[in-house]
């Protein structure tokens, strides 16, 4: 496959004309037939930022706030948006502001900087940020999702930007079952009073990984009136310390790939001593770490309640409890 850029180059007459070509070697090594998404990994405001998306699709840039906040940025540096962002579901979302940073796209020689105009969204998403048409077509670049590798000119030859096809994987299975998470809720919402849970935490601080719900296109309006909460990004897996204990156990992300997986088990288990089991595992921690205190006025005039009622059962577990509390 090859692209003509002769009349793009007519609006650079700086730059010789240099045909963008992808060839089917270019395609080994990847997992074919495949459906994924062109992820790459770029450097934004002197920082190395993993999970930006190259969507051809979209008309504006996007960087979420979580990946503005871990990037540092201060606030004042925002400046003010006047027209909402509009998804192809024909939802809405007002940015909170707008701000030119600038990113690096290949590696040196062949390397290109622009500077980036981001509308900041403060949206849930499993990508940091959206490369859209208005910084493909200021580099002249061409996306080839087949390939995963995005391509432009520079003086210096082609520049190439690889696409990781296990990282669009695996942020591809995050968003699905965030989005199931937010769809079970919602339905909870619905048959019962309660709270709505939305996905958004961070996996990665140092390079501002963000691992969370859903894409831009998916926003529902209702979102706002439910509160934002942690939860778990993939599903967890049960492992027992030894087998001698099986009550003793803990989870980790299925999506831990070897050796890292084993290395982390092994970690855990010598370390094992490490955990508080039982309410005498802990002595010695100042009550006041572990005592409530309530914000009530001295003033307040006081109310005694009636003594509630309890079955035998449940009367013998409180003071089982309380017990244990009190030997500690």
């Amino acid at each position: 496959m090859q692209v003509n850029l002769e009349e793009a180059a007519r609006s650079y007459p700086n730059n010789d004309l240099v045909p963008i070509t992808f060839t089917e070697d270019e395609a080994k090594g990847l997992s074919q037939p495949h459906g994924d998404a062109l992820v790459v990994e770029l450097e934004i405001a002197k920082h190395r930022v993993m999970r930006n998306l190259i969507d051809g699709g979209s008309s504006a840039d996007i960087l979420f706030t979580r990946a503005f906040s871990q990037l540092k940025l201060p606030d004042k540096t925002l400046k003010p948006v006047k027209h909402p962002l509009r998804g192809f579901s024909g939802n809405e979302v007002m940015p909170v502001g707008r701000i030119t940073l600038k990113v690096v796209f290949g590696t040196a020689p062949c390397q290109s900087a622009v500077g980036v105009n981001f509308l900041v969204v403060d949206s849930p998403s499993v990508y940091n940020t959206i490369i859209g048409r208005e910084t493909l077509h200021a580099l002249r670049a061409v996306a080839s999702t087949y390939h995963m590798l995005l391509k432009f000119p520079t003086p210096n030859g082609i520049g190439v930007v690889d696409g990781a096809q296990t990282v669009s994987r695996e942020t591809y299975e995050l968003a699905t079952a965030a989005r199931s998470r937010r769809l079970e809720s919602l339905s909870t919402k619905r048959r019962s009073p309660g709270k709505c849970l939305q996905v958004g935490t961070v996996d990665h601080v140092d390079y501002g990984i963000i691992t969370g719900a859903i894409q831009l296109g998916n926003l529902d309006p209702r979102d706002d009136f439910y509160e934002q909460r942690g939860a778990p990004v993939e599903d967890l897996e049960e492992v027992q310390f030894s087998p001698d204990e099986p009550g003793k156990t803990f989870k980790i992300g299925r999506l831990l790939c070897e050796p890292l997986r084993a290395k982390m088990i092994e970690f855990l288990r010598q370390h094992k001593d490490d955990f508080a089991w039982t309410h005498h595992d802990i002595p010695g921690i100042d009550p006041a770490v572990m005592v409530h205190s309530l914000a009530v006025d001295p003033k307040a005039r006081p109310v005694k309640q009636k003594r509630r009622s309890f079955n035998p059962e449940r009367y013998a577990a409180i003071n089982a409890e309380v017990g244990k509390l009190v030997e500690a």
